[in-house]
């Protein structure tokens, strides 16, 4: 944990040292990529939890 963190400050005063544009221009596809990811998760996850309740909403009224 240790190594990662020293490696994580390494990119961290390399980075603060750039210029705005640069900065920009390295972060920014970093950040929309993990936007991205974490889209998909949560839409993954509410599907499946929208026709989870909807197979259980059609199963309950099967029983009636």
């Amino acid at each position: 944990m240790q190594g990662l963190l020293s490696w994580w400050d390494g990119v961290e005063l390399w980075l603060s040292g750039l210029g705005f544009v640069l900065q920009t221009v390295i972060v920014m596809p970093v950040v929309l990529l993990l936007a991205y990811l974490i889209a998909l998760v949560i839409d993954a996850l509410l599907g499946n939890g929208i026709r989870l309740l909807r197979r259980l909403r059609h199963s309950d009224r099967r029983l009636r």
